[in-house]
């Protein structure tokens, strides 16, 4: 069980919507956030074949971007009301190849101090309506100001 945490800006949710929404990269490849309370956010995407890499199974950038943006959302929702976050750092562990018609990811904070947010993030490949754990991240998000870096 992970710290209790709260949202610092009763807004957090029009907050974290923009994370999703202002991103070109995260729209073009169709992740969309699912589900979000304070400390934890979802998202899923469906999987296509470009996304693929020579072996047919997920690229192992897209299993790193679903994570990272799903953290960063999960941190998001727990910042001060004109505080952006920033990964610093992550690392993550590739658990079996990612096949199948959708990826879903699930963040939730471990450690949700002022500036520093650290967050686990899991994803899972959906196939033929079974969920399997392909991949899992620790994130380390900066809350900052904008222009504060």
């Amino acid at each position: 069980m992970y710290e209790p945490v709260h949202a610092r800006n009763p807004n957090y949710r029009e907050v974290v919507q923009a994370i999703f929404d202002k991103a070109p990269f995260v729209q073009m490849l169709g992740i969309q956030m699912t589900d979000l309370g304070p400390g934890w956010c979802e998202s899923a995407m469906v999987i296509t074949p470009t996304q693929l890499q020579q072996n047919g199974f997920v690229h192992a950038g897209m299993l790193a971007t679903i994570a990272d943006h799903t953290a960063g959302a999960a941190a998001g929702s727990l910042i001060e009301e004109g505080q952006m976050v920033l990964s610093v750092e992550y690392k993550i562990n590739l658990l079996r190849p990612a096949v199948g018609e959708s990826l879903r990811a699930r963040a939730e904070v471990i450690r949700g101090g002022r500036r520093i947010i650290v967050v686990d993030s899991n994803v899972f490949a959906r196939r033929d309506g079974e969920e399997k754990l392909v991949a899992k991240a620790t994130v380390t998000l900066a809350a900052i100001e904008p222009g504060g870096f």
